[in-house]
C-alpha cells in the first residue's frame, strides 16, 4: 500500500487546529488570510449552524481541501459526521484524490460549544492516533466582543477553554474599548495567549500548537452543547443583480430595526454593474463593508441566523425565495469526562 500522501511522517497524528469565536467575529476572513499566505498543506473543515452554508464557499477559492458540515453545530447533532470527514480527507489524501495536507483547520459555527469537540477528539478510538488537537484558537471581535462574553454563553465558554486568543477588529474599536476586553479576556482565561488580528494579517504561528493544549483539563459541565431554541438560520436567494446600494440599504435597515435579533448576515451577491460577487457580513448593529471577490457571483444568496425572526420578517424589497430554515438543534452530547492529564502537567 502506498504510503499516505500528506506531507507527514506516516503513522504520525495529523495535527488539527480548531478554530472558534461568536458568529461573525472574523474567522472566515483569518481562515482565507492565512491560506493567502501564512499557511499551506492545509486542509479545511466548515461547520455552519444552517442546512446550507456561505463559508465554505468563501474560503474554497484558497484551498482545494475544503469539507462542508452543516446543519447543526460541530458540538453536538453533526459532531459524528466531523470523524467521518476528518477520516475521508485522510483516506483521499493516502488515494491521491486530492492534495495532501500537514494540518487540518476546523472552522466551528459561532454558536458551537467547543468541550464536546476537544471530548470528540480524546474519546473516539476512530481518531486517536490518527488526529490530535494542537490548539484552540477563539477569535474575539474586539468591538462586540465585550458584549458576547459578558452573555455568558458559548462565546464565554469558547474562551474560556482557548488556547490562545486572537482579538480581531481591534482597528475599529476605542483604547478603552479595548483595555476593557483585554480585562475580561485575562479574567476569563488568565492563561491562554492573547494577540491582536488585524484585518488582512495573519501569522502561521497563530495556528500552531499550544505548550498546554495536550494537558487540557474540561469540566464536566462544559461537555454539554445545548442551545437556544429560538434560533434559526435560513437563506434568501434571487437571481436578479441588485444595486450594491440598495442591498446596503436594505442591510442597514434590518440592523437598525432587528439588530437585537440578529446573529448574523452573511452571504454572497450579485450587484449590479459590478463584475465581482461581493460578499456581505453584518452582526447584530454592525454591518460590515462589502467585500469584492475574485469570481463573479451567478445568484443572490444571503444566510441568517437570527432568535424569533422569520424570513418574512427580513426579505428584502425585490423578488426573492426563502430556503429551508433550520431549528436550533436540541441534542445533548453525553457529559462523560475527558481522560486525566499526564502526570505533572497543569490543566489550561
Amino acid at each position: 500500500m502506498p504510503a499516505p500522501a500528506t506531507g507527514r511522517d506516516v503513522g504520525a497524528a495529523i495535527p488539527v487546529t480548531i478554530l472558534t469565536g461568536a458568529l461573525g467575529a472574523g474567522k472566515t476572513t483569518l481562515i482565507n488570510t492565512a491560506l493567502a499566505g501564512a499557511l499551506a498543506e492545509v486542509a479545511v473543515v466548515v461547520n455552519e449552524f444552517g442546512e446550507i452554508g456561505i463559508d465554505d464557499a468563501l474560503i474554497r477559492a484558497a484551498s482545494e481541501d475544503v469539507v462542508l458540515l452543516p446543519g447543526g453545530c460541530v458540538c453536538c447533532v453533526v459532531r459524528a459526521d466531523l470523524a467521518v470527514a476528518l477520516l475521508q480527507l485522510e483516506r483521499g489524501a493516502a488515494r491521491g484524490e486530492h492534495p495532501g495536507f500537514r494540518r487540518v483547520l476546523v472552522e466551528t459555527s459561532g454558536l458551537a460549544e467547543p468541550g464536546p469537540i476537544l471530548q470528540l477528539f480524546a474519546e473516539s478510538p476512530a481518531l486517536a492516533g490518527r488526529f490530535r488537537v494542537d490548539v484552540l484558537v477563539c477569535v474575539v471581535d474586539a468591538q462586540a466582543g465585550a458584549a458576547a462574553l459578558a452573555a455568558d454563553g458559548a462565546a464565554r465558554r469558547q474562551a474560556l477553554l482557548a488556547d490562545r486568543l486572537l482579538v480581531s477588529k481591534a482597528e475599529r474599536a476605542t483604547a478603552d474599548g479595548l483595555a476593557a476586553l483585554d480585562r475580561m479576556l485575562e479574567a476569563i482565561n488568565p492563561q491562554a495567549e492573547r494577540l491582536r488580528a488585524p484585518r488582512g494579517v495573519a501569522q502561521a504561528d497563530w495556528f500552531g500548537p499550544a505548550p498546554l493544549a495536550h494537558a487540557r483539563v474540561v469540566p464536566a459541565a462544559l461537555l454539554r452543547a445545548a442551545h437556544d431554541d429560538a434560533i434559526e438560520s435560513f437563506v434568501l436567494r434571487w437571481d436578479a443583480a441588485q444595486p450594491l446600494a440598495a442591498i446596503g440599504d436594505w442591510l442597514r435597515a434590518l440592523c437598525e430595526s432587528h439588530g437585537a435579533r440578529i446573529l448574523r448576515i452573511k452571504g454572497i451577491v450579485a450587484a449590479a454593474g459590478v463584475d465581482a460577487g461581493v460578499a456581505v457580513h453584518a452582526v447584530g448593529h454592525l454591518m460590515g463593508p462589502p467585500e469584492f471577490l475574485a469570481q463573479p457571483a451567478a445568484e443572490s444568496r444571503v444566510v441568517l441566523i437570527t432568535r424569533g425572526l422569520e424570513p418574512g420578517d427580513v426579505a428584502p424589497p425585490w423578488p426573492c425565495a426563502a430556503g429551508r430554515a433550520a431549528a436550533a438543534p436540541r441534542a445533548r452530547a453525553a457529559p462523560t469526562p475527558l481522560p486525566p492529564p499526564p502526570a505533572g502537567a497543569s490543566g489550561a
